[in-house]
């Protein structure tokens, strides 16, 4: 499309503004995210420009990102990792990730989700997949996980979230809009 003919010094941010809201977006996605120590994507799981990707994602408006705290004392499922026994100590392990994976599954099915495990992503696998008429779609993955992975599928994924669980205490949640906006045609069009 040519860009003939329209005006493009309309109202905008100023570059460094933009970038700094990527910078803050940047250092909050290393922060909150667990890597992936075995089956990195070479190149890519360890490139800061994969989280400016996803930070991109965040600031332009194509995804929503938030994080949750658990309040003190307490974890983010209606206390069901106490239940089967999960402590911050055992945090990784084979027997946490399992454990995680069977609260989670008792506390959606509880409240009428269909919980699927493992399900295919459009990258990879999530470790459940939450599902119920009505309801946006949920992916969660348990513990670390893939920048590349998340990026990929927070690009191609419409209409669902993703939520990764670090931990019992801690979940940040990716909204993914039911089609991809695109900004520059949108800014093009308010001539």
């Amino acid at each position: 499309m040519s860009n003939r003919g329209r005006d493009l010094s309309g109202p905008g941010l100023p570059w460094h503004i933009v970038e700094q809201a990527i910078t803050r977006e940047i250092e909050w996605l290393e922060r909150v995210i667990e890597q992936t120590v075995k089956g990195k994507v070479p190149g890519c799981d360890d490139c800061r420009y994969t989280y400016r990707k996803i930070a991109i994602l965040i600031v332009t408006g194509t995804i929503i990102a938030k994080e949750f705290m658990a309040r003190d004392g307490h974890d983010l499922w209606d206390d069901f990792t106490m239940k089967y026994g999960i402590k911050k100590s055992a945090h990784h392990g084979g027997v946490w990730h399992r454990r995680m994976m069977d609260a989670l599954t008792e506390y959606f099915a509880k409240q009428g989700f269909e919980v699927i495990p493992e399900p295919f992503l459009s990258q990879g696998r999530a470790d459940l997949g939450i599902h119920k008429d009505g309801h946006i779609d949920l992916f969660i993955e348990i513990g670390d996980t893939s920048p590349y992975k998340l990026w990929w599928n927070l690009q191609m994924l419409s209409n669902c979230r993703i939520l990764l669980v670090p931990d019992e205490k801690r979940a940040i949640e990716f909204t993914c809009h039911s089609k991809p906006r695109d900004i520059t045609s949108n800014a093009l069009e308010k001539d």
